[in-house]
């Protein structure tokens, strides 16, 4: 949970920057939308509020087709070419955008931990190899101590 919360935390720059393009985007379709279809569906399209209202229905894909394009293409049967680039932009691009940020973020987080899992391995192998090797010098010490021993005994009997 604490890797998940952090990895949200690091990406909250590039998905600010996905908010502004995304909100952008909005503004602009929503003068759009306004300025076509303000006159006949002033309830969706009334102001640049409703219309960014139901635009963001329309990206969540939420009745968009039998609840609000259907009947207008009723009054404007190219309609659907509004609609359609605006789906393709905000919905399958933008969304995509935001969970490209986020898992990147997740996958940085993951490698930042790996990389310091790997430094305190190699710190703990460095010390390992340290203890190994004094106590084999050690070893060695008392190897030729036990030799010189071994060596003076049998002067010492004569």
């Amino acid at each position: 949970m604490r890797r998940v919360v952090s990895a949200l935390l690091s990406a909250i720059p590039g998905l600010s920057s996905i908010i502004l393009v995304l909100l952008l985007i909005f503004y602009v379709f929503a003068v759009i939308a306004t300025n076509l279809f303000a006159s006949q569906y002033p309830e969706w399209f009334g102001s640049i509020g409703d219309s960014m209202y139901t635009l963001f229905q329309i990206m969540t894909l939420e009745s968009w087709s039998m609840g609000i394009v259907r009947p207008m293409m009723e009054t404007h049967p190219y309609a659907w070419a509004f609609f359609i680039p605006f789906i393709l932009i905000a919905t399958f691009t933008m969304l995509n955008l935001f969970i490209a940020i986020i898992v990147n973020a997740m996958q940085l987080q993951a490698e930042e931990e790996n990389s310091k899992t790997i430094n305190k391995i190699e710190a703990t192998n460095e010390e390992l190899d340290n203890h190994v090797e004094n106590g084999i010098q050690r070893i060695e010490q008392e190897l030729a101590s036990l030799r010189q021993l071994i060596v003076k005994q049998p002067t010492d009997k004569k």
